[in-house]
């Protein structure tokens, strides 16, 4: 009698066990689905501040920049990045100075940041100008031109949210 009621028992707690199962993989789905996801609209500012020092002299194309974020990014009560993280770029070209006068040229490719919960946000160019002769904005970069085409640190620039994308918050 001991062997067929052993028996008997782990049939039925197999049988439990395999009822309960979709039960469970269901409340796991319900727990990612918990997980808020916040839409980020293609032109969404992101105000960075340079960290590295652009010297046209000193640069090579496609050299990785460094900024901060200035300013939290705040969508719908939710924090997206945070002030201080780190955004990365590259320097897209350069132009020393020419001949008879012309100015040097630097431009800058903005590449991501990190949101809070560690996803890559894409970026695309944009511009806030502060020392050197003069700034402009592309559609996708940001061009600095001067004798020697030099950012300093501290310059305050403009990215923006490179199209629409969706990201998680904690």
């Amino acid at each position: 009698m001991g062997v067929r009621s052993t028996t008997c028992f782990g049939l039925v707690a197999f049988g439990a066990l395999i009822a309960l199962t979709p039960v469970f993989v269901w409340s796991q789905a319900k727990g990612d689905e918990k997980a808020d996801r916040v839409f980020l609209a293609d032109g969404t500012p992101i105000h960075l501040v340079l960290m590295d020092d652009l010297q046209g002299k000193e640069l090579r194309v496609k050299q990785t920049v460094h900024f901060k974020v200035r300013e939290d990014l705040v969508i719908d009560s939710k924090l997206i990045v945070k002030t201080g993280t780190e955004a990365i770029g590259h320097i897209e070209s350069i132009s020393k100075n020419g001949l008879l006068g012309k100015s040097g040229r630097l431009i800058l490719q903005f590449d991501y940041v990190t949101t809070v919960s560690g996803a890559q946000l894409l970026l695309r160019g944009g511009a806030g100008v502060s020392g050197g002769k003069g700034g402009a904005l592309t559609g996708l970069s940001a061009l600095w031109y001067g004798p020697d085409a030099r950012m300093p640190v501290g310059t305050m620039i403009n990215a923006f949210v490179n199209q629409d994308q969706r990201v998680s918050v904690p």
